[in-house]
């Protein structure tokens, strides 16, 4: 059985050459695939410089992530993802991710993220709430402030 294709999520192709990387800062950069205008799901490339560090965060709806290049873990849990390793993520999860300091490189990873997350202090008080529409504003500012336009080919 198969289910009929949602008339508001059109299937599209989001060509890799025509969306450039909008560094964010503090060594981390991004690559909006899909914003996730319809359903709240977006997909994104993710670069980490080694010694990356983000704020623990709880994700609001499912995730789902593919290590490219390097490496990097939660600091909740007891693995390492490297490339070519699947990272399944459900709705609720909370955790911190770290990329290892001795990384040769950088490391990028696809995620697509349902509904957003919400970025949390060292005390777990929630300090921003990030669901697809701030990270298509976030992706908007950071490529404003390279010099960038926005690409064309980024989903809906």
């Amino acid at each position: 059985m198969s289910a009929a294709p949602r008339a508001d999520v059109p299937i599209g192709l989001a060509s890799d050459g025509s969306i450039p990387w909008a560094e964010v800062g503090g060594g981390f950069a991004m690559k909006l695939l899909r914003r996730g205008e319809a359903d709240g799901v977006y997909g994104m490339l993710n670069r980490f410089e080694p010694g990356f560090r983000a704020p623990k965060h709880r994700h609001l709806g499912e995730v789902h992530g593919y290590t490219l290049t390097g490496r990097w873990y939660y600091e909740e849990y007891d693995w390492v993802a490297g490339a070519g390793d699947y990272v399944y993520e459900p709705a609720g999860s909370v955790h911190t991710l770290v990329v290892p300091a001795d990384n040769p490189g950088p490391t990028v990873v696809f995620f697509t993220v349902a509904l957003g997350l919400e970025l949390m202090d060292d005390a777990g008080n929630v300090f921003l709430v990030q669901d697809a529409a701030g990270m298509e504003l976030l992706y908007r500012v950071s490529l404003e402030k390279q010099g960038l336009a926005y690409p064309a080919g980024v989903l809906p």
